[in-house]
């Protein structure tokens, strides 16, 4: 049984949603960022943690490199800012990290969670979100309708930024084939550099040093959807649990201090590879959501102890 209540959370309204093992706090006016996980037992904070005291709430179009890089949102129907043909509209702006990040949300309370939605002003869907807790977490369900004639060409990717310690690890699904470096780094060189299933002189499954900055995918389609962060100065594990078929990409964001000097990494599970439309598109990756055939899918966020 999950005990639900408004609350303030810095300068915005919250809804905090609890039980004997997890608390978090869910934002509806920014995005539906859920801002705060505890596990409880613990004490184990696992949303990276927004170091200002004042969220501005951005606008319509509005540049995420210039708010606030902390909690657990979504990225749809992009990651990149791209212009890109939609059928009879012609030319449409995709925004950067797409729209969901910066939507307001209408709400719901469900008797085990909240229920989150919105409909986009540019595109014609409709984005629902229910967050509900577990014994060992909580879990995300989604379903993302398209309303017009024309399919929206569109990809998502969870946009879940997580708690950075030095010595914490990241593990993956089995029989993982490589990796693709998405992003120019020291670390990993040039973008499109592939590196083989041993990381080819480079360890995937840790932190690198301070002040830097990586993005990377794994450069396939996966069959298994599981992945998560190891903790080791904690005790704690925290496993995402997903169905492959709906989103068989997996993305990996960690900065050190490099990116503005925030500190936090994410398992990024995406149902397109990668991040740009129009390279989705090329990587014949790029979902088409037809009228009638909403998509729908879940995450399930678990933790357990080490």
């Amino acid at each position: 049984m999950s005990e639900i209540r408004y609350i303030k959370w810095k300068n915005l309204d919250g809804i905090q949603i609890e039980n004997a093992w997890i608390r978090a706090v869910i934002l509806p006016d920014l995005g539906g960022k859920i801002a705060s996980v505890c596990y409880k037992k613990r004490q184990f904070e696992f949303a990276a943690q927004y170091r200002g005291e004042v969220y501005r709430l951005p606008g319509m179009d509005a540049d995420f490199s210039d708010y606030d890089a902390a909690g657990l949102d979504d990225a749809f129907p992009n990651i990149v800012k791209a212009e890109v043909f939609c059928g009879g509209k012609g030319k449409v702006l995709y925004p950067d990290h797409g729209e969901i990040w910066s939507s307001r949300f209408s709400h719901r309370i469900r008797e085990d969670g909240v229920e989150l939605y919105c409909k986009s002003s540019r595109f014609a869907y409709r984005y629902r979100k229910r967050i509900a807790l577990t014994d060992s977490g909580l879990t995300l369900s989604y379903e993302i309708e398209n309303e017009a004639s024309e399919p929206l060409p569109c990809l998502w990717a969870f946009h879940g930024l997580a708690r950075y310690e030095k010595d914490m690890e990241l593990f993956y699904p089995e029989n993982i084939q490589g990796f693709e470096n998405v992003l120019c780094s020291p670390e990993l060189g040039e973008a499109g550099r592939h590196y083989g299933p041993d990381g080819s002189g480079y360890d995937f499954g840790r932190m690198p040093g301070d002040g830097t900055m990586v993005k990377y995918y794994v450069g396939h389609k996966l069959a298994e959807g599981h992945c998560g962060y190891r903790y080791p100065s904690q005790g704690v594990e925290c496993l995402l649990e997903y169905d492959a078929s709906k989103l068989p990409y997996l993305g990996v964001w960690i900065t050190t201090g490099g990116y503005r000097g925030d500190c936090n990494c994410a398992l990024e599970p995406a149902s397109g590879y990668y991040d740009d439309i129009r390279i989705a598109a090329e990587n014949n990756s790029l979902c088409m959501l037809e009228k009638g055939k909403p998509f729908v899918f879940s995450i399930a966020i678990k933790f357990r102890e080490i």
